[in-house]
């Protein structure tokens, strides 16, 4: 009864304006003890980042006994290491990672043990031979995320999307899909096999490869009513920026779809519709981000939205990852892993193909009251506030993250 009193206060306070009280309550009702978590970012400045990012101060932080530091950009796993050692010597007792290179990730774990902290892959997937290395290791809690499957779906949907809209040029931004960034590699995938089998495209190698491919890419289907270039590199850190220029200036689009962000180059998607005269249908695999939700309310030249369709996490998928590593912390790992076996969680995507579609959804992933993982929600599986949470009950939580389970939680 006492965690509920908390978490209505919390939320009262919270539409009041009073957050200080409310972090006077946290620490009293946990006898003064703050404990803190590390936050490891690919890219803090992304707005994805920014995203997990506010929901973790602005409310996790007003609801728990807790801090959190977070990382500066994460390039490789080498770097991931010199962060949770940093953050060892600040205090910190675990890792939530939003970055997880697959190719390092066993080291990252070592890292981990060496230093005695938890770590939680927080919105991420592990391949079968990472987890089968790993999965044992007592300071690795397990990972929460999209399922590979989905991720590859999400590229299948939104192609299918614009191809019904009679999408025929088209761009594709790879984004880290070249340098070994698995979710980008597998959305692109997922578009490019729905083009060779909806639309004809012909593939001069596997869809597979060419995802990968660090060239400028142009494909065709036989009759050339198709046209598709690949446009790969990130905008920030990459050659993205640079290819996407070399792309539309060669000609005009009437389609891009991103495997990442586009809040970066949307002003160039905007010069081009000026100069071709025309729309462009534009599409991401993103985030419910804030960034987006400006984006969406605005006009471009031919008074549409500047995006057409988003499929995406939002803000509060982080919170199993918190409660993950809040447990092991606290010293109830077994309140997330059976049997001492680490986890593997999934989530689903949501999708807006409209600008009343986006309002919607990101409300329900941001607001303060009425939001799809709440403080009541994740302290019912954190053993310190619920005794009798398990692992089931943990996994039940984490995975209904779909809408339809969202809204029967906060309606």
């Amino acid at each position: 009864m006492k965690k509920k009193i908390l978490s209505l206060t919390l939320c009262a306070a919270l539409l009041g304006g009073m957050s200080t009280s409310v972090c006077a309550a946290a620490e009293d009702y946990s006898e003064g003890e703050i404990h803190t978590i590390g936050v490891a970012m690919y890219d803090p400045d992304s707005a994805e980042m920014e995203m997990f990012g506010d929901y973790y101060r602005d409310y996790i932080e007003e609801g728990f006994p807790v801090k959190f530091i977070f990382s500066g950009k994460i390039t490789d796993a080498q770097s991931e290491c010199d962060f949770i050692e940093e953050a060892k010597e600040n205090g910190a007792e675990g890792i939530i990672s939003f970055a997880g290179f697959a190719d390092g990730l066993q080291d990252v774990i070592k890292t981990c043990e060496k230093e005695e902290m938890y770590y939680a892959l927080g919105s991420n997937s592990v391949s079968d031979e990472n987890y089968e290395a790993i999965k044992d290791n007592p300071w690795y809690m397990g990972s929460v995320g999209p399922e590979l499957e989905a991720v590859y779906e999400a590229g299948c949907d939104m192609t299918n999307f614009f191809l019904d809209k009679g999408a025929g040029n088209i761009v594709i931004m790879s984004g880290g899909a070249a340098s070994g960034n698995r979710l980008h590699q597998v959305r692109t995938w997922g578009m490019l096999n729905t083009l060779e089998e909806k639309a004809g495209l012909v593939l001069t190698d596997t869809a597979e490869n060419l995802s990968k491919t660090d060239e400028i890419t142009e494909l065709t289907d036989k009759a050339g009513n198709v046209q598709v270039t690949i446009c790969p590199g990130y905008t920030e850190g990459g050659d993205g920026l640079k290819n996407l220029e070399t792309v539309l200036s060669s000609g005009n689009c009437d389609t891009l779809m991103s495997a990442f962000h586009i809040s970066s180059y949307l002003d160039k998607i905007s010069a081009k519709e000026k100069e071709q005269n025309s729309n462009i249908m534009v599409g991401a695999i993103d985030s419910f981000s804030e960034q987006n939700f400006e984006i969406f309310k605005e006009k471009d030249a031919f008074g549409n939205a500047p995006i057409d369709y988003v499929r995406g996490k939002y803000a509060s998928m982080a919170g199993p990852g918190f409660a993950m590593i809040y447990n092991a912390i606290t010293g109830s790992p077994d309140a997330v892993k059976e049997n001492g076996e680490a986890v593997r969680l999934y989530q689903n995507l949501w999708t807006a193909k409209s600008e009343e579609e986006y309002i919607e959804l990101y409300g329900y992933a941001s607001g303060i009251y009425e939001n799809a993982y709440s403080c009541d929600d994740l302290m019912e599986v954190i053993r310190q506030f619920d005794a009798d949470t398990d692992p089931q009950k943990f996994k039940e939580l984490t995975e209904a993250s779909d809408l339809e389970s969202v809204k029967e939680r906060i309606f």
